[in-house]
């Protein structure tokens, strides 16, 4: 009788932590089904009839909560990432103010302190969880003890979601503590917009300090970026010239970029911009500002180059403005110019065919990334292989 005990209690036990598991309805019916995610309920106070052994009503509360505790410990550090830094940070939950140089109040100190950590991938303070994808740069003057991140978080809506621009203000307990999280922040590849020092101006002491000791020398400054853009402002039904400049370029400004806008004037402007740009004035890209046909004008001007392997390598960025924007919703897959801007700050390089289409007639060459065609589609219905030859030759990087 006492080994029977024994091994009945042995079954409950391992059962229990098969359940854990979700492997406890494959072992009772041997058969191979889904792990149980969410096991079901049971009554307080329910006999268990394996074994014929009575679970009393603390013991079932117990395995309750046992079995409806879920640990997300694992999952929260794989969706965060690994820790960059940690500490003590207070958020001005006041209304923010775009003069991102307004000094905060140091009454917001201690007591509204509370634990933060910056991982690969989120800032956590408190109850704030904002993502770095998010993050356009930090604004920060070196003595001081706050710091303000420039972000882009989605603000949901009854339609589709929407980014919108939102500033927040963190102090941090010393000015030492303030500059290692805005490091952090350059070791993300955020840019840090170093802003100067208020008693900068006055004639002081500090004066002579901070500018024999310049505010890049203490943070790891991301070098900023210098594109070429062209515009072309009659895209989108002459929209584009207001979409770049009251939402692609103030993200720009941001991230600190030094941008050369030109506008086009006539058809086959763009592709004598790309054919003519010194790239040394433009190292980092090319901004398109309007549908595919600016893209496609761009492309065919630096494959018309001398140097056309160096002009395959530049990446070419692209804010649809277009009444088309099938290439940057295709390749990209984006849709609005906010996404898009963010997606040329945050850098990476997407690469997408280019294929040539050969006249034999002429000797012609046009590139293309998504369609060609010629003169009626309602005439297509005769072969074109004694036109033209199609070819597929490079890979373009769009950003």
């Amino acid at each position: 009788m006492q080994n029977l005990s024994k091994n009945t209690s042995l079954r409950l036990t391992s059962q229990k932590s098969l359940r854990h598991l979700g492997l406890c309805s494959q072992i009772a019916t041997g058969q191979q089904t889904s792990p149980v995610v969410f096991p079901e309920k049971r009554g307080r106070g329910k006999t268990a009839t394996r074994g014929e052994i009575t679970i009393n009503n603390d013991d079932s509360k117990k395995a309750e909560r046992e079995e409806h505790r879920i640990d997300i410990g694992d999952e929260q550090s794989n969706l965060l990432g690994y820790e960059v830094f940690s500490g003590k940070l207070a958020l001005d939950k006041r209304k923010s103010n775009k003069n991102a140089d307004v000094p905060v109040s140091t009454e917001i100190a201690s007591q509204d302190a509370v634990d933060a950590k910056l991982t690969s991938k989120a800032l956590v303070c408190g109850s704030l969880m904002l993502s770095l994808e998010d993050v356009i740069s930090v604004s920060y003057c070196v003595g001081l003890r706050h710091f303000t991140v420039h972000a882009y978080p989605f603000r949901k809506g009854f339609i589709k979601r929407r980014r919108s621009r939102k500033d927040y203000r963190f102090l941090a307990c010393t000015s030492d503590y303030a500059l290692q999280w805005v490091n952090s922040f350059a070791d993300r590849q955020s840019y840090v917009n170093c802003l100067p020092h208020p008693m900068a101006s006055k004639k002081q002491g500090t004066d002579l300090i901070f500018n024999e000791f310049p505010p890049e020398s203490y943070i790891r400054c991301k070098s900023p970026q210098k594109m070429l853009v062209i515009l072309n402002p009659r895209s989108g039904r002459g929209r584009s010239t207001k979409v770049f400049h009251g939402m692609a370029e103030p993200i720009f400004k941001l991230a600190g970029f030094e941008l050369e806008v030109v506008k086009t004037t006539s058809a086959g402007h763009a592709r004598k911009l790309a054919a003519s740009v010194d790239f040394s004035t433009c190292p980092n890209g090319i901004i398109c500002v309007g549908g595919d046909g600016i893209v496609n004008e761009v492309l065919n001007g630096l494959l018309s180059r001398d140097n056309q392997k160096e002009a395959i390598s530049i990446p070419i960025g692209i804010i649809p403005a277009g009444s088309d924007n099938s290439l940057v919703w295709t390749v990209l897959g984006l849709r609005d110019p906010v996404s898009a801007a963010i997606s040329i700050v945050k850098g990476g390089l997407t690469a997408t065919d280019v294929f040539a289409v050969e006249w034999l007639n002429t000797g012609a060459i046009h590139f293309g990334t998504t369609v060609t065609y010629f003169g009626f589609i309602s005439d297509g219905n005769f072969s074109c292989s004694n036109l033209c030859q199609i070819n597929f030759c490079f890979k373009l990087s769009l950003r």
